[in-house]
């Protein structure tokens, strides 16, 4: 007789920049707590629609020095919880929320509410634009890694530009606009690391082109901590990164495109070609093309953002079964089109996010 083997279960991964930020501390969570504030119940929806087992969600303010202040537990209690939009609800016992640069100011004491950039991330408060993570399995928060406080100089051949900076903020900048953490996930006796970050925009900078060489330097680091390069030291001062033969996924809104946008595409890409990084199965959705016009877009089927840029990620290693990917981006005749459009069924930020959610199915062997 022959005994039938379990079946393996297949797990959704999926990235959303869902823009939970405000620039003031509690702004954003006020604003969840109004009863008459649409935008989160579509957020939920598109989160309840897609179904993940390990969601991250980046651009959701919390306590600067990690762990929530509530604002995660009252999107969950009443938001993912509930039905949005005939959806079903969802509920992630296991979530993580770390540390972020993001409104850290470089210097003890100084405010930086009207100086962001004086942050060593750009933000007006600690917290602001951080990212969470959540996950229907364990996570094994106590051997999680960080690089959050590796310095921008110590990246061997950075691009920092640094005639731009004085040499007091350039001995303090840290590399990781948010943060670079590895965390594991228990899935029965299986483990898989999420690697996780949210880099700088490679714009809004001037002629020194500081945010565009940050952005390369911060996927060189990500990209350096899948590779287990030896220079990195996390800041537990355990050396190195992720060891040889560990299963991961990468996932974040990167703020990357290998084809299009004003980023240096050359380090993209380079990840993208990484031996170990399964990229050959590119999310797509057929809602972009409808949407997104212009000439000058490649690839419009694999945009993340409503300008038709792809810039966030769902990156398994090889080792990991990819069956299925994909991009929340209805067709404009579909019934979900309206959580991404206003009553005019033009896209609008306001209604949702600028981005959408991408996701992989994969199965662990």
């Amino acid at each position: 007789m022959v005994t039938p083997q379990p079946t393996l279960p297949i797990l959704r991964f999926a990235t959303f920049n869902v823009a939970m930020s405000a620039d003031q501390p509690d702004q954003m969570f006020s604003s969840l707590r109004r009863a008459d504030n649409a935008r989160f119940n579509r957020l939920a929806a598109i989160i309840q629609c897609c179904q993940a087992d390990v969601l991250l969600l980046c651009e959701f303010d919390h306590h600067g020095e990690g762990g929530d202040d509530g604002m995660l537990a009252y999107f969950q209690a009443n938001y993912l919880n509930q039905p949005q939009y005939g959806q079903r609800p969802i509920t992630y016992p296991y979530h993580y929320l770390p540390p972020t640069n993001t409104g850290l100011p470089l210097f003890d004491g100084e405010d930086i509410a009207h100086a962001p950039e004086r942050a060593q991330g750009f933000g007006r408060h600690h917290g602001q634009y951080g990212f969470v993570l959540l996950s229907k399995y364990p996570l094994d928060i106590e051997n999680a890694r960080t690089w959050q406080s590796f310095l921008w100089q110590n990246l061997p051949n950075n691009r920092m530009p640094k005639e731009y900076f004085e040499t007091s903020v350039r001995e303090r900048l840290r590399l990781s606009s948010k943060n670079h953490v590895a965390i594991p996930v228990i899935v029965g006796e299986d483990t898989i690391h999420v690697v996780a970050c949210h880099p700088t925009p490679p714009v809004f900078d001037g002629a020194e082109k500081r945010n565009l060489k940050r952005n390369a330097d911060e996927l060189r680091l990500l990209h350096d901590i899948l590779r287990n390069k030896s220079y990195l030291v996390d800041d537990q001062g355990k050396a190195g990164g992720l060891a040889e033969g560990v299963s991961f996924v990468v996932m974040g809104d990167l703020n990357a495109d290998p084809r299009n946008g004003e980023g240096d595409k050359k380090m993209i890409s380079r990840l993208l070609a990484d031996a170990n990084v399964q990229s050959e199965l590119v999310p797509k959705s057929e809602g972009a093309a409808h949407f997104v016009r212009g000439r000058h877009i490649q690839n419009v089927s694999q945009a993340t953002h409503q300008r038709g840029l792809r810039l966030d990620y769902v990156l398994p290693s090889k080792d990991l079964r990819v069956k299925e990917t994909g991009v929340f981006w209805p067709v404009p005749d579909a019934p979900l089109i309206s959580l991404l459009t206003d009553s005019a069924g033009k896209l609008r930020a306001s209604v949702s996010s600028d981005h959408r959610l991408v996701w992989a199915d994969i199965c662990l062997r």
